[in-house]
């Protein structure tokens, strides 16, 4: 799995919001000072929304188990309907035309940032993890 990760990614401490090192292979992490979203450090150094997600549960769990595979997560994503691939710069996505308010889906909370360990993760391992009866 590590090679599919980057060596270093920005993210988020969960609890304070400050921005933090993530290095591939150590749990834990390192502050650091920065002006910048971590979304902008890790789009700037070509990463992916997985890669990222992969890191970040990597430096919590351990980088020996699943979660810390960016092509698990990816799937993941997927289901949850999150985005995957190389981060995108919310100021060139291509504008979308707005469905007549009737027809619109109800809001849900989208994250700013990359990286603040979506709790929604935990929610399909465990639907995956539990057995079919059927």
């Amino acid at each position: 799995m590590p090679n599919k990760l980057p060596e270093r990614c920005v993210s988020r401490e969960p609890r304070t919001g400050r921005l933090v090192m993530l290095t591939r292979g150590k749990v834990g992490f390192t502050y650091i000072a920065g002006s910048k979203t971590p979304d902008e450090y890790n789009r700037a150094a070509g990463l992916t929304y997985e890669q990222v997600e992969a890191m970040e549960y990597g430096a919590l769990l351990g980088f020996d188990g699943e979660l810390a595979d960016p092509d698990y997560v990816r799937e993941v994503r997927l289901e949850l309907g999150r985005p995957i691939g190389l981060i995108q710069d919310p100021h060139e996505l291509p504008r979308m035309q707005l469905l007549p308010r009737s027809e619109r889906p109800p809001k849900l909370h989208q994250p700013t940032d990359v990286g603040n360990f979506l709790p929604e993760f935990a929610d399909v391992i465990d639907k995956r993890k539990r057995p079919s009866w059927g």
